[in-house]
């Protein structure tokens, strides 16, 4: 992973435009620590500093064709570039440099903008043609690389990070309010475009904005569809499931740098070890826990689970002081309320992990959400389904329906007479282990910015979720796409960049591949979902894999201590929010409008 800036004026770069593109590198130098790299022209500058994971003695950006008339940063990984260099060659373009990232300069000359689509990885880059004067910029389909852009007078600025903007070209900001506090009540923000800063926007996943002295076009070239059109068996869809599984696996496992599993003892983590491992790799893995029981801690069964593999075991451990030092840095590298309380256990582990000599990490990202994980989510969407199948049962205008209506409430009587459904349906649904803490905070709270006083108790309304619209019987699907992206997409994705990359690490997320979750999205509902049952369609692919001990133990995940947690949130002092009440989410909300309002 690395970090990238650039500017596009309608009119002409200026000195001071170049001299910002420095200053914006400066601020996100522990992206990339091993280089970094300029360039410009009359319309346009670029930089790049670079963490090398894959061609380290020759892979430095800016990246430019044969003939220099384009000029390229990129940020993360394209993982099928040995493919695809060569079959760049075979239309007669020799890559000069070992970087996985040149692939992308010869793929666009060859399909233009399409090039995108033939990229398998995690990347945002910036890409200009100096034949057209046009700036192409691209995020990766499912989101794990960010972009930002902003519409300054007379051009456009793009970073991998909020902050470089914010500092450099946005002189006075003016907040957002519904975006501040929507990963304060629900972990991530709603709205995928919006920022907390109304200038800044991101571009979204599978997104590329086309700019030209016509302005900013939008494209989207990819967006996440379940499309339930598999026409194979059940037991072939587990195969192909498994065989995409281990490619992304095998691909990701590519590195010049040395390389680690991040072992939880669950199933996602532990399904990234085997493979690794029946792919014939050396694996080292780290697994981390904490000082004093918890029930939080897998260790004693990632380390049974390592020694009966012939892992390379490596353990971390965190204690409660870990937390208090871990927020005060955190929060230096973070330049959105993304709020999750994980995010301080994750900081300290990435921390000794970078000590520890590994530069890139592999997780298990994506696995409860791919394959509905989530005990509470899969209850939701069981009760929504169950209320919209009893609301389609009236009018009562036919005999069928009087019969439906029989049939339903002799099966769901205890929930229909409740209008549960088993889980009540309400605003509290989504992010209910924030709902009090959130309420409770807002209800006296002001916050103070730039001399302007807000009660958040007047945006009460405004930050809310509603149940999607969706067809009938695919209410979990519809439940969990949209926690994808609200809670994965905007919350944990954003955090595990940007707290592996202030420790110059680089993560990776197998199960995050785009051809595994176009697969699994194209299987009927029936194929991968049994209700009550989280995740049964992985531990059948992966028996004989992964052990009974972990397909069918309790699931646990990497959640902290919840003392651990509290104790950072008491011991703050508010500098923007005025309020009695304290939780995490405020906390943190408030110490990064501090560090960046404040500048």
């Amino acid at each position: 992973m690395c970090g990238i800036s650039a500017v596009y004026r309608y009119t002409a770069i200026t000195d001071e435009d170049v001299s910002r593109v420095e200053r914006m590198n400066d601020q996100m130098r522990y992206r990339g620590p091993d280089g970094e790299g300029y360039w410009h022209d009359e319309h346009c500058a670029m930089g790049q500093v670079r963490l090398s994971i894959i061609g380290l003695q020759n892979g430095k950006q800016p990246i430019y064709n044969h003939d220099k008339s384009l000029v390229l940063v990129c940020n993360g990984e394209i993982y099928n570039y040995r493919e695809l260099r060569k079959e760049v060659a075979a239309k007669g373009y020799e890559c000069a440099t070992d970087s996985d990232c040149e692939v992308i300069l010869y793929l666009y000359e060859i399909y233009g903008l399409d090039c995108v689509n033939h990229l398998r990885g995690m990347f945002a880059f910036s890409l200009y043609d100096t034949r057209k004067q046009q700036l192409v910029v691209a995020r990766d389909r499912i989101g794990e690389e960010r972009v930002y852009y902003a519409e300054v007078p007379c051009g456009v600025v793009v970073s991998s990070e909020l902050k470089a903007i914010l500092k450099e070209y946005v002189p006075n900001p003016q907040l957002n309010m519904q975006a501040l506090l929507e990963p304060m009540r629900f972990t991530g923000g709603v709205n995928q475009r919006n920022t907390f800063v109304e200038q800044i926007k991101r571009v979204l996943p599978g997104e590329m904005l086309v700019i030209n002295v016509q302005g900013v076009q939008r494209r989207r070239y990819w967006q996440r569809r379940r499309t339930y059109d598999y026409a194979g068996t059940l037991e072939q869809s587990k195969e192909r499931t498994l065989e995409l599984m281990q490619e992304a696996v095998d691909l990701e496992m590519q590195s010049d740098v040395p390389i680690a599993v991040m072992l939880s003892g669950g199933i996602d983590s532990s399904a990234i070890a085997a493979l690794a491992k029946r792919s014939g790799h050396e694996v080292h893995t780290i697994t981390t826990g904490y000082t004093g029981a918890h029930a939080e801690d897998e260790r004693s069964v990632a380390k049974r689970f390592a020694g009966e593999q012939g892992f390379i075991y490596h353990e971390i451990e965190l204690s409660p002081q870990d937390y208090v030092d871990s927020f005060d840095e955190l929060t230096s590298y973070l330049d959105e309320p993304m709020t999750d309380s994980t995010a301080i256990a994750q900081w300290a582990m990435f921390k000794k992990v970078k000590q520890s000599g590994f530069k890139v990490i592999l997780g298990g990202m994506g696995g409860d959400e791919l394959f509905y994980g989530y005990p509470a989510w899969n209850l939701l969407g069981d009760s929504f389904r169950l209320r919209r199948e009893h609301e389609s049962i009236f009018p009562w205008n036919s005999k069928d329906k009087k019969l439906h209506w029989i049939r339903f409430m002799m099966k769901n009587l205890r929930w229909a007479l409740f209008a549960a459904y088993p889980h009540k349906l309400e605003d509290k649904s989504y992010g209910w282990w924030i709902h009090d803490d959130y309420y409770r905070f807002i209800k006296n709270a002001t916050l103070t910015l730039g001399g302007e006083t807000f009660s958040l108790e007047d945006y009460r309304y405004a930050v809310q979720k509603g149940f999607p619209i969706c067809p009938q019987g695919k209410e979990v699907d519809c439940i969990y796409d949209d926690c994808i992206d609200t809670v994965m997409t905007q919350a944990y994705l954003y955090l595990s960049d940007r707290l592996a990359m202030g420790n110059s690490l680089e993560i990776r997320s197998p199960l995050l591949d785009y051809k595994l979750y176009e697969h699994v999205m194209s299987l009927p509902l029936e194929y991968k979902y049994v209700s009550g049952k989280p995740k049964q369609y992985l531990k059948d692919v992966l028996a004989g894999i992964v052990p009974d001990y972990i397909l069918y133990a309790q699931k646990r995940g990497f959640t902290s201590p919840m003392s651990f947690v509290s104790n950072v949130a008491q011991q703050y002092q508010y500098q923007c929010f005025n309020s009695d009440y304290k939780f995490y989410n405020s906390v943190l909300a408030d110490k990064i409008l501090a560090k960046l309002w404040k500048k």
